[in-house]
C-alpha cells in the first residue's frame, strides 16, 4: 500500500517534471519569437528614421538660412543699431568672462 502510494507519487512527480519541461520549451520559443519580432520592429524604425533624416538635415539648412538672410537684411537696414547691439553682447560676453 505504501509502496503504491509513492508510485503513484513517482508518476506524478514525473508527469508534472514533463509538463514543466514542455512549458519551458514554449516560453522559450515565445521568447526567441518575441526577440525577432523586436529586432524586426527596431530595424524598420531605424530605416524610417534613415530616410526622414535627409528631410531633416534639408530643413534646418533652410531655416538657417531663412534666418541668416533675415539678420543680414537687418543690419543693413539699421547699420547703426546693429553694431552697438554687437558691442553690447561683446561687452558682456568680457564681463562674464572677466569674472571666471
Amino acid at each position: 500500500m505504501a509502496k503504491t502510494q509513492v508510485e503513484k507519487a513517482a508518476a506524478e512527480s514525473d508527469n508534472t517534471l514533463e509538463q514543466l519541461r514542455s512549458q519551458a520549451v514554449r516560453v522559450k520559443e515565445d521568447v526567441e519569437e518575441l526577440g525577432h519580432i523586436a529586432k524586426d520592429v527596431a530595424r524598420e524604425k531605424y530605416e524610417e528614421l534613415r530616410e526622414h533624416a535627409g528631410d531633416y538635415v534639408k530643413a534646418g539648412r533652410a531655416k538657417a538660412k531663412e534666418w541668416e538672410e533675415n539678420i543680414e537684411g537687418q543690419i543693413r537696414e539699421h547699420p547703426v543699431r546693429s553694431i552697438l547691439i554687437a558691442a553690447g553682447i561683446g561687452l558682456v560676453v568680457g564681463l562674464l568672462i572677466r569674472r571666471r
